[in-house]
């Protein structure tokens, strides 16, 4: 039987000091029940989505991105990495996005003619968000946090740095593995904010928020010498993730992960993975509007594959 975290209890920083919640093997299956980001669940509503949502209620509670708990990996330390496999990810049949009038990218321009929240509320269904009567859109499942504890300090879901966090990463969704540094004995994985779908830079503030049941998987493995800052490996890129401001600083962060990752497995000298770079560079902005901007940089496994 599959152990199942979650949702409850739900944790708002991601934090050496939250107690663990669920207690895992390396390569044990489990699951974690996320809860939406923002909204009391109400048992995850259609019949036909309560007065569309208590008329935009989802967005009234406590703060973004809880996670559900926080995950023990058995035999994790300080100094070890953790590679977390995304194996499965069901999502409710509701969804939801919300502009609350400004955000760090648009704060309160006039590229929008009020600056009045405004939301809509979404059904999910045969693999589609519903947009209305015109629109569905494929959905494209992901689990946007996807962090560890720190070594000391608190740091609150809506934030990224070397321990992962509120990435964004799309490519965070079934089939793909995340490794991140172990920094605090037992990892203290913290899991949280699906998606159905979201666009590049996740520019309204937030994407299609929902909840889901995700199953995954934790490794341990030797830390490479070179890595500080997240990998996600898919069976398409390896890619790299960095957070920052300006967009540059996370740009050069994540690209510079990239290079000594090249050189420390692939045999590529810097200077030549950085010509390489120059033209196969797979890079973009996940998200632009947390405290600090998310940059990923990857290369193709194809193009690996022939060095």
């Amino acid at each position: 039987m599959i152990q199942r975290q979650g949702p409850s209890p739900l944790y708002y920083e991601t934090s050496p000091h939250n107690p663990p919640t669920l207690w895992v093997d390396p390569g044990e299956p489990f699951e974690v029940a996320s809860h939406m980001s923002r909204g009391p669940d109400l048992q995850v509503v259609p019949s036909d989505l309560r007065e569309e949502w208590l008329r935009h209620e989802p967005y009234a509670v406590e703060r973004g991105n809880p996670s559900s708990g926080a995950v023990w990996v058995r035999g994790a330390e300080p100094g070890m990495a953790v590679e977390v496999s995304i194996e499965a990810l069901e999502l409710a049949p509701v969804g939801y996005t919300m502009f609350a009038g400004d955000n760090l990218l648009f704060p309160r321009t006039p590229v929008t003619t009020s600056n009045l929240p405004t939301a809509r509320v979404v059904p999910i269904r045969d693999g589609h968000v519903i947009w209305d009567e015109r629109l569905a859109i494929p959905v494209q499942p992901m689990v946007g946090m996807v962090g560890v504890a720190p070594a000391h300090e608190a740091q609150s879901n809506l934030r990224v740095g070397e321990w992962g966090g509120n990435m964004d990463v799309q490519e965070v969704a079934p089939g793909a593995k995340v490794r991140l540094v172990v920094n605090v004995p037992g990892a203290l994985l913290h899991i949280g904010d699906v998606h159905a779908l979201q666009g590049d830079g996740e520019i309204g503030g937030s994407a299609i928020e929902t909840s889901g049941v995700i199953r995954l998987r934790a490794e341990l493995m030797d830390r490479p010498e070179e890595m500080t800052w997240p990998r996600i490996v898919t069976p398409a890129r390896i890619m790299t993730v960095a957070s920052g401001r300006p967009a540059e600083r996370a740009l050069r962060i994540a690209a510079g992960e990239l290079i000594r990752w090249l050189h420390a497995d692939y045999g590529i000298e810097p200077e030549e993975a950085l010509l390489l770079l120059s033209q196969v560079l797979e890079a973009r902005a996940t998200q632009v509007v947390n405290p600090t901007i998310t940059y990923v940089a990857g290369i193709r496994r194809e193009i690996l594959r022939k060095l």
